[in-house]
């Protein structure tokens, strides 16, 4: 790793998805280049690489998905494929010139603070020396698989949604899928006219909000080649936009949530057989839990070949799926489309502090950091993505650059040799959660649902303001929440 000047860091991040990226293109914009980026997928991308199914598309607007500073007029449709959305970060990591910087299949699974530096092992026994760390690992990382028994008996295929196996033939098999969140439903789209028999296994229906997926004419996409600032201006309005309603919807905002639950009913209402809508009706507040977005999932979730199954899943069977109600639904292939480990920021990893204390047992009764980006006890380990960051109202590309800059404040110090450590004050830090969790009672993800925005204890673990808030508090950090040394 290059050296630099005597007072540029050695910086390790970790993940290689929009985050990283982002982080390894503000610090060579710096001038830093003693940086590297640790991947334990083969290429960049993220979830955006791991993620393949039939049906992938992304719930926010393709231009409010783009980094800011990199205008994308290539999207061929208002919300972006999953394909689309690899190929941009993949072109964004070349344009930039990440590419010395990237290491791939390198798995971390210990990062020890000593010798006031940081030491990171791999899984490939290399240990790496480092002045700060950057953790870039999101949220949708490590598939959560149902335990469910005898699934070691079915004679069929089957696989996680992450995880989809392309070899798997589909066409005129009988399929089910397991679950209700948004790949479920973008699967059930793609998958229902090609197969025999379509079985959709729900424990809870999803709220779906229609979203303005139509395709994007050649000619705007051409105009925006040709004036980059048009597509630029376009995400800045979908922001908005989502921002105004969306966003402030679900954080407080009386009437415009009460547009978004019109808007979701009038989609349910698509549903022409009472009984089917009983069961896809959910019984808790719109934007408890995330919201899906949808237009053609009723269309085909009422297909002749589709079927909506509620009864509980009691065991699988070498024939299939046997429901507690005795019936077997028989199955060729299932598919598991039952999330991510969303809420375990450090999972197959240990972090251990200045004074030896494993971040996990910290942990133990509920991830907490200031301002989502720093822990006590751990100086120079930042976050992006970190606990209670806005998941649930706040664009994703939004949020990674509003924490990265409030980062760099503090790289930019450590660089110009004014301070060497940095580290939330354990009273700030236990301050601003106490806020948190104060301001969460009473929301809407506090309403009672079970939700990937529940941390282990069952409390909501994201921020409860509008985006203008955040942007707010993180547009550059308040001092006096940190200890600062410059030995």
């Amino acid at each position: 790793m290059d050296q630099g000047p005597k007072n540029t860091p050695k910086i390790v991040i970790i993940g290689a998805g929009l985050s990283g990226i982002l982080m390894g293109i503000q610090l060579l914009k710096e001038g830093i280049k003693t940086f590297e980026i640790l991947e334990m997928g083969e290429s960049v991308g993220g979830t955006w690489r791991d993620n393949t199914y039939p049906g992938l598309c992304c719930d926010v607007p393709a231009h409010a998905y783009s980094y800011t500073f990199e205008p994308n007029w290539k999207w061929r449709g208002v919300h972006a494929e999953g394909h689309e959305i690899r190929e941009y970060f993949e072109h964004c990591a070349d344009k930039y010139g990440l590419k010395p910087f990237l290491h791939f299949n390198t798995r971390v699974n210990r990062i020890t603070r000593e010798d006031d530096a940081w030491t990171i092992a791999t899984e490939d026994g290399l240990l790496r020396r480092a002045d700060i760390v950057v953790s870039c690992m999101g949220w949708l990382v490590y598939p959560k698989s149902p335990e469910i028994m005898g699934l070691e008996n079915f004679t069929g295929q089957y696989f996680h949604s992450a995880c989809w196996d392309h070899t798997v033939s589909l066409d005129g098999k009988r399929v089910g899928v397991i679950g209700t969140g948004s790949s479920a439903i973008q699967i059930t789209s793609a998958l229902v006219e090609r197969v025999a028999h379509f079985s959709l296994f729900q424990r809870t229906p999803a709220w779906i909000l229609q979203n303005a997926q139509k395709p994007r004419p050649d000619w705007l996409r051409g105009l925006q080649r040709k004036i980059p600032i048009l597509a630029k201006l376009s995400g800045r309005i979908q922001q908005l936009n989502m921002e105004r309603n969306f966003s402030s919807a679900l954080s407080g905002n009386r009437k415009t949530m009460s547009v978004l639950e019109s808007v979701c009913q009038n989609n349910l209402d698509k549903v022409r057989d009472p009984e089917l809508k009983k069961k896809l009706t959910p019984n808790y507040s719109v934007g408890c839990k995330r919201i899906v977005i949808s237009n053609t999932f009723y269309d085909s979730i009422q297909q002749p070949n589709a079927q909506l199954v509620t009864d509980n899943i009691q065991h699988i069977e070498p024939g299939g799926v046997r429901t507690r109600d005795g019936r077997l639904h028989e199955l060729d292939v299932m598919i598991f489309a039952t999330g991510f480990h969303t809420m375990d920021y450090i999972r197959n990893m240990t972090i251990t502090g200045v004074q030896g204390q494993n971040l996990r047992d910290v942990w133990a009764d509920g991830a907490q950091a200031l301002r989502s980006i720093c822990i006590a006890g751990f100086p120079n380990l930042f976050m992006i993505g970190g606990p209670h960051s806005p998941l649930g109202n706040f664009p994703i590309t939004g949020l990674s650059e509003t924490q990265v800059r409030y980062v760099m404040h503090f790289i930019r110090m450590i660089k110009r040799g004014k301070v060497r450590t940095v580290t939330a004050k354990l009273s700030a830090q236990d301050q601003y959660n106490e806020m948190l969790r104060n301001a969460l009672k009473g929301t809407v993800w506090d309403s009672g649902c079970s939700s990937w925005y529940l941390n282990a204890k069952g409390q909501p673990a994201i921020y409860p303001f509008t985006p203008k808030q955040y942007r707010k508090d993180l547009c550059r950090p308040d001092f006096t929440e940190f200890e600062m040394s410059s030995s």
